[in-house]
């Protein structure tokens, strides 16, 4: 895969971004009152969270296989987890201070960060990975494979729920898709067009990540506050 700028790749970002904005924007305005639309009950709406967390992850995929599969650029990539890390941090941190008994111990960020140690390992095996994705897939529908054990040790120190959980599997299987389309980028035909200002917000998907929520909920918040003073 050439070493270059994938526009694609970005609008993919973008039109992530996007629909998650307005998913999250239709969350706060639920969690205000102002709205009852079933995001989490409806199959519109589980659709609609999965295809934003499809686009997302098989990205993270895809990009790994664009910047690593001719030669792992180490520096690179230990910079991305570090910032990657430090972003998961503030996540949870955040929603610590927000929403202590629903933080975010292991969100969307968290899952990239784990997703991406192992997945850098399997850059040059596509088919592999297409396999490894399959078999993840499949065992979800069984409920394997069980990591209970693992929970049950932190259970004491964790919220029993949280408002963003993505835990490793089945999620890991979209990051594993990603590297076989990294491979074979199919993703391309359904990009071909240009539109600028969505490739912008592609290149910038993490910090809109960080930013977007904090002004949709404060954007909601005042008109609620503003209504019911």
């Amino acid at each position: 895969m050439p070493n270059l700028r994938d526009s694609a790749l970005d609008l993919m970002r973008g039109l992530a971004i996007i629909m998650m904005i307005a998913f999250h924007f239709i969350y706060d305005l639920n969690s205000f009152g102002f709205t009852e639309v079933p995001l989490f009950t409806h199959w519109a709406g589980i659709t609609w969270r999965c295809l934003i967390v499809f686009l997302f992850l098989s990205a993270v995929g895809i990009s790994l296989v664009i910047a690593h599969s001719k030669q792992l650029n180490l520096r690179k990539f230990l910079k991305r987890l570090i910032y990657l890390g430090i972003a998961a941090l503030l996540v949870s941190a955040g929603t610590f201070v927000m929403f202590p008994n629903g933080w975010v111990y292991f969100g969307i960020l968290h899952l990239i960060w784990v997703s991406s140690l192992i997945a850098i390992a399997f850059i040059n095996l596509p088919k592999t990975s297409l396999l490894i994705a399959a078999l993840i897939l499949i065992g979800s529908i069984f409920d394997q494979p069980n990591l209970g054990i693992i929970s049950n040790i932190f259970e004491p120190y964790l919220p029993l729920r949280s408002v963003d959980y993505y835990p490793l599997f089945p999620w890991l299987s979209f990051v594993f898709i990603g590297i076989y389309l990294g491979h074979h980028p199919f993703y391309r035909m359904a990009f071909t067009f240009r539109m600028h200002w969505l490739e912008v917000m592609g290149r910038h998907a993490l910090i809109i990540y960080l930013t977007h929520q904090v002004v949709l909920f404060g954007l909601v918040s005042f008109v609620y506050y503003l209504l019911n003073s």
